[in-house]
């Protein structure tokens, strides 16, 4: 393997992450990733001229407004239905707005760089980021799991959750007490902390509750790499620890998105569950 094969394939499970959340869609947004890996490592000069991540970002925007504009040409375009949409990614295109917040408050981009990866001014960077956040305040509001053990992470959870007009639900620091607040207050979202009070597994929480409930669940955990994994099957949302508020209120926003409509929510919860099983290593019965 190259030593720029390497190099590239240490930022791909990132690269995923933000395609997926671009895209709203597992599928469409790897398929995107998997052009951008093979154009660079076609093209390896598109990675020179700058630092080593920006210029691979780049690449891949580089990719989506290409296939974004494929995609419009085609004649039939117009006649599409929604589902016909859906399947060739249109619905999941998302506005540049919503490319830059990901950028900067997921990636971590700083402006200057934000504005080189997709082609922009500077004020144009500010001006779109500045729609997005307002967009984020608009949301719809719900009821919100917090599973936690921490609690002053718990509280700061919170805390950003009801900025965004959510309510908390409830608290939980262990398994059995998560599926059971869960089953109490069948809230619309779950934020899940992967290891809990005297090491309990947040993994087994989330995947018991999945396996009783249709909610999106975003994973806050400062072991991202557990299902971060660059497979097939990762969740698309989760928040690495130490986390800023932006970020957090941006992976909430798309989850709510995605579960907003069914065929999305079913497809995420199935590979999801698929991909919380191959990590305990059993399908878990729902406790009694």
């Amino acid at each position: 393997m190259t030593e720029i094969s390497e190099t590239v394939l240490q930022h791909v499970p990132y690269l995923r992450r933000h395609a997926r959340l671009l895209a709203g869609s597992q599928e469409v947004g790897d398929e995107y990733v998997r052009i951008c890996l093979e154009l660079v490592l076609a093209e390896p000069e598109r990675l020179e001229g700058g630092p080593f991540r920006v210029q691979l970002f780049r690449s891949f925007h580089a990719v989506w407004n290409a296939v974004a504009e494929t995609i419009r040409r085609r004649p039939a375009v117009e006649s599409m239905d929604l589902e016909e949409r859906l399947e060739h990614g249109l619905a999941g295109l998302a506005p540049l707005e919503r490319r830059v917040l990901l950028l900067v408050v997921v990636e971590g981009f700083a402006y200057e760089e934000v504005a080189q990866i997709l082609g922009l001014k500077l004020e144009q960077v500010r001006e779109l980021l500045g729609k997005a956040r307002h967009e984020l305040r608009s949301r719809v509001s719900v009821s919100v799991l917090i599973i936690e053990d921490q609690s002053l992470i718990a509280m700061d959870l919170a805390r950003i959750m009801e900025e965004m007009g959510h309510t908390v639900a409830g608290f939980a620091t262990r398994e059995k007490t998560a599926v059971q607040e869960a089953e109490q207050a069948r809230p619309g979202l779950v934020l899940c902390d992967i290891r809990l009070l005297d090491d309990e597994s947040g993994i087994n929480a989330a995947q018991r509750i999945l396996e009783r409930y249709d909610v999106p669940v975003v994973f806050v955990t400062g072991y991202p790499e557990m299902l971060l994994t660059g497979g097939r099957l990762e969740p698309a949302f989760v928040v690495p620890k130490p986390f800023n508020d932006d970020a957090l209120k941006v992976t909430v926003s798309q989850a709510l998105a995605t579960y907003a409509s069914p065929e999305k929510g079913a497809e995420h919860k199935k590979a999801l569950l698929e991909k919380l099983t191959a990590i305990t290593g059993t399908s878990l019965e729902p406790p009694a």
